[in-house]
């Protein structure tokens, strides 16, 4: 996205600025606190087991053009058949849910949650356990990563057991790789595959532009209540 001007460093964020309806909508499984990889943003923190194949969602923003995006940080773009490329954009907390604050991990070993666009919506899905007092993070490595891979193959199998009815027997299944241009989908109004953020991440390199934060490997110390 071109833009005239530099943008403004973002002030770091604060629990108490979190607004009731996103604390009311966390599962019960995690809680919000201050992120680990990155000491201006709150993130998602489990308090509970989580087991691996856990589908969160879907992430909720405002639609926007490219051309309306302000900010690559909180956001993701899925394409329509009617309308092309659009934005997912939560850079509002009052436009977003609490799918907001999950942060990028550092490296794929920080990873713990993977994307999925099922029926131009944008899901989370764990990749492995999770364990109280782990923050949960996201990365987008496509089906390059075998796990990753199967459990889209997974989200594919379901999708062709739910045949029954003419909208769900449109469906299809797609991913997208970092680094190339997701064609449009030929068919369907409905998919299960990987989306991409806008303007997204090229690496995991800290002084990465676009992901404006550096990675740290400590964890905040939060009393975990049951």
């Amino acid at each position: 996205m071109n833009q005239s001007t530099a943008e403004p460093v973002a002030a770091a964020e604060s629990l108490a600025e979190v607004p009731e309806h996103v604390l009311r909508g966390l599962p019960e499984e995690v809680r919000l606190f201050p992120s680990a990889v990155d000491k201006t943003r709150i993130g998602v923190w489990a308090t509970k087991p989580i087991l691996k194949g856990k589908k969160f969602g879907p992430f909720v923003g405002d639609k926007k053009k490219r051309s309306q995006v302000k900010n690559n940080v909180y956001m993701w773009e899925v394409y329509y058949p009617n309308l092309g490329w659009m934005c997912i954009d939560a850079t509002d907390p009052e436009k977003g849910n609490w799918l907001r604050y999950v942060n990028w991990a550092c490296s794929g070993e920080e990873q713990n949650l993977f994307p999925l666009e099922i029926n131009r919506a944008i899901y989370y899905k764990t990749l492995k356990p999770i364990a109280p007092g782990e923050e949960l993070l996201v990365w987008y490595n496509g089906e390059d990563n075998p796990e990753i891979a199967a459990a889209i193959e997974e989200e594919r199998a379901s999708a062709r057991s739910k045949r029954s009815s003419p909208k769900s027997r449109k469906a299809t299944v797609s991913a997208w790789r970092p680094g190339v241009r997701r064609q449009p989908p030929p068919t369907s109004p409905g998919s299960v595959g990987m989306s991409r953020p806008q303007l997204q991440p090229r690496s995991r390199d800290p002084s990465s532009k676009s992901r404006r934060f550096a990675c740290s490997p400590t964890a905040p110390e939060v009393t975990w209540k049951q």
